[in-house]
């Protein structure tokens, strides 16, 4: 886009005949402007528009401003939606307020012909980069504001960013529009609007091309970002399998690509750890001796390695079971794990027999002994369990049939009796 003008707008929206536009409207001075654009660009193109305005409740004129934006969208005939979120909390302001509006957002974008709109331009991603320099952000950081990408069932575009703020405001002059000021705006406190008052300004006096030099570099980073990515989405492919990872696969690569695959596994699970536990990550858990078990927290889950495999498991696939029951023959058995035992008169797919129609379900007791059937010997249950390379926090979930007091079957592995001794056969539904 050369220029500040509709046509040029339809050229790099590219937009097909169902395509559903909704624009994140603020009422400042860079939204109004896209509001207008489009609003004329429909003139030259049909297609469906949208404009939401989200009210965070921080600003005493908020509720205002949402009126403003209502009438400005009526005197377009643009469809208006206002939404409200609540905020809790004074601290982190700025990420929550950001976090709730993209979250309201994603409920207008549900499917891959709806594209949202928002008014990000040059500015913006010079103030960017030096947050992100401030946080010491690797090259997806550095890269900056995306002008396109997936966002909830489709995708955020950001058509305004080749262009400064200084841009915006002659166009906004030039057309004679109206626009709200947001007295947060002027507030320090706020990180980008420190960089704004103190920071850009200085920068731009001494080298105005600054911001365009800038985006260049950080082009040159997300470029380098999406080379690195394609690479570590194909090693990935051979590392990852659901939710382990292959540590003999991950040893074959570099270590810098070790890193990037480890990230983007985690990245699946809206995990994102600073460098220092990546760190301790391979040191304690990834190097630790074999016989080992270590645990390391992130976020709400815990990274455990077993048999040459990185597991990331939740609380509650590594809870312990203490609760025990009795079965007097009923078909089916609520288990507290939420899994279910089930018992049928016929043989189904992977069931074991059972030559009693009582028994009492227990959790745990790995020191008991047991005899498989066409097994030569007994041995502890743990001592099987090691056998079938069944990681340790899922033996402690494992139920296990006793008959009085003896182990006759460790449901999903193994029972003592033979199919011709079976009086039914069970089976366990472990929980989704």
């Amino acid at each position: 886009m050369s220029d500040l003008s509709p046509d040029s707008l339809l050229q790099t929206l590219q937009l097909q005949p169902d395509s559903h536009l909704v624009l994140a409207l603020s009422g400042g001075l860079d939204s109004m402007v896209l509001l207008d654009l489009l609003a004329t660009a429909r003139q030259l193109q049909p297609f469906a528009l949208q404009a939401v305005y989200i009210n965070h409740g921080i600003s005493a004129f908020a509720a205002q401003w949402g009126d403003f934006c209502a009438r400005q969208c009526a005197e377009r005939g643009v469809a208006f939606v206002q939404r409200n979120v609540v905020l809790t909390g004074r601290d982190n302001l700025e990420l929550k307020a950001r976090t709730a509006r993209y979250q309201a957002l994603a409920e207008f974008i549900r499917s891959d012909k709806h594209l949202l709109l928002t008014a990000h331009h040059s500015d913006d991603q010079l103030e960017s980069l030096i947050l992100a320099l401030k946080r010491g952000s690797g090259p997806a950081g550095l890269s900056g504001i995306a002008a396109r990408c997936n966002f909830a069932a489709g995708a955020l575009c950001r058509p305004l960013l080749p262009f400064s703020r200084t841009e915006l405001t002659a166009y906004a002059s030039q057309q004679q529009l109206s626009w709200v000021n947001d007295d947060s705006n002027d507030d320090t406190r706020f990180e980008r609007n420190f960089i704004r008052r103190h920071i850009t300004p200085v920068l731009l006096q001494r080298w105005p091309q600054f911001s365009a030099t800038a985006r260049r570099s950080m082009q040159h980073l997300a470029d380098l970002q999406q080379l690195a990515d394609y690479y570590t989405i194909q090693a990935a492919e051979r590392c990852v399998r659901s939710n382990t990872l292959l540590l003999a696969e991950l040893a074959k690569l570099i270590p810098l690509q070790q890193d990037l695959v480890i990230r983007h596994w985690l990245k699946s699970y809206a995990l994102n750890p600073e460098t220092q536990w990546l760190t301790t990550l391979k040191q304690q858990v990834i190097a630790a001796r074999s016989d080992a078990t270590p645990v390391l927290v992130c976020g709400n889950y815990q990274l455990r390695r077993f048999a040459g495999k990185l597991y990331l498991l939740t609380d509650a696939q590594v809870a312990v079971q203490e609760q025990s029951l009795n079965w007097q023959g009923e078909p089916k058995l609520q288990l507290p794990c939420g899994s279910k035992l089930y018992f049928t008169a016929q043989q189904q797919a992977d069931a074991l027999p059972l030559a009693a129609m009582s028994a009492q379900i227990v959790f745990g007791r790995l020191s008991l002994r047991f005899k498989p059937a066409g097994s030569a010997m007994s041995k502890p249950l743990k001592q099987w369990f090691k056998l079938w390379q069944v990681p340790p926090w899922q033996r402690l979930q494992v139920p296990l049939l006793l008959v009085n007091g003896e182990l006759v079957a460790v449901a999903g592995f193994s029972s003592s009796a033979e199919p011709q001794q079976a009086k039914c056969w069970v089976s366990w539904q472990k929980q989704d």
